[in-house]
């Protein structure tokens, strides 16, 4: 793990540091919800190349019943469909963790208007979190900011222009996207996307990449970004990309 990115966290998140690097760890509520394989390398992929985070590529899940759990800023939680109801201590747990200092980032991959996972969070938050209700994210918000700035609208599905949030102590605790943000990264073994947009074809791609990443260092600098230890390695590649022919933020 570099160094930079060792210090922020010990900064500015109050779980402690597992050896190692980043991992996009997964929520486990059981069939109808995971990240593809694909997409996670994807990411995770983009996330070195952009970063100076040092994530590990192995698939990791936890539970709302494991102590694993609060070793974990960042969790995700992707679904088609609606997961099983949770018991009291997992809501009590899903509180713990919100409270203490984690981030989730939900996903909806349905494409659906009525969708059954929308009205699942909806209802898990308000037992849980009820004093932090889903609203849709502020664009001066610094969850646009920490990486790429002025990110449009993006994902494979364009039902939303921003992701929705639950605000808790001062910061985003649960970050939920309707657009499928992760169906834009997947690919096949030759290299293909899996997936086209619905609309807007390989800009809404970009953009949802984009947000994406902005998603992942925002939960792991929270509000700090202006000064954040790793600010100037994020800078100079600003301006690496902007200097590329045909790279636009």
């Amino acid at each position: 793990m570099k160094k930079g990115f060792m210090c922020v966290c010990i900064l500015f998140f109050p779980f402690p540091l597992r050896a190692g690097g980043f991992s996009l760890t997964e929520l486990d509520l059981g069939s109808g919800c995971g990240v593809m394989d694909s997409s996670r390398v994807e990411i995770l992929r983009a996330l070195a190349a952009s970063t100076s985070v040092d994530p590990e590529p192995a698939r990791k899940t936890v539970s709302l019943s494991s102590p694993e759990l609060f070793e974990e800023p960042f969790v995700v939680l992707s679904c088609y469909g609606a997961p099983r109801a949770l018991d009291y201590d997992e809501i009590r747990s899903l509180r713990l963790y919100l409270a203490s200092g984690g981030t989730i980032f939900a996903n909806d991959a349905s494409g659906l208007r009525r969708s059954p996972f929308a009205a699942w969070l909806t209802r898990a938050l308000e037992l849980a979190l009820p004093e932090a209700p889903l609203k849709p994210a502020s664009r001066e918000h610094p969850l646009f900011k920490s990486f790429f700035m002025s990110v449009a609208p993006g994902g494979r599905f364009d039902l939303e222009r921003e992701p929705s949030a639950a605000e808790y102590g001062g910061r985003y605790a649960v970050i939920f996207s309707r657009n499928d943000l992760l169906g834009v990264w997947p690919r096949d073994a030759m290299g293909r996307y899996l997936y086209e947009p619905s609309s807007g074809g390989e800009r809404r791609r970009r953009e949802g990449e984009k947000l994406t990443i902005n998603i992942l260092i925002y939960a792991l600098t929270g509000s700090y970004k202006q000064d954040a230890v790793h600010q100037p390695y994020i800078m100079q590649r600003l301006r690496e990309l902007d200097a590329v022919p045909g790279v636009k933020r």
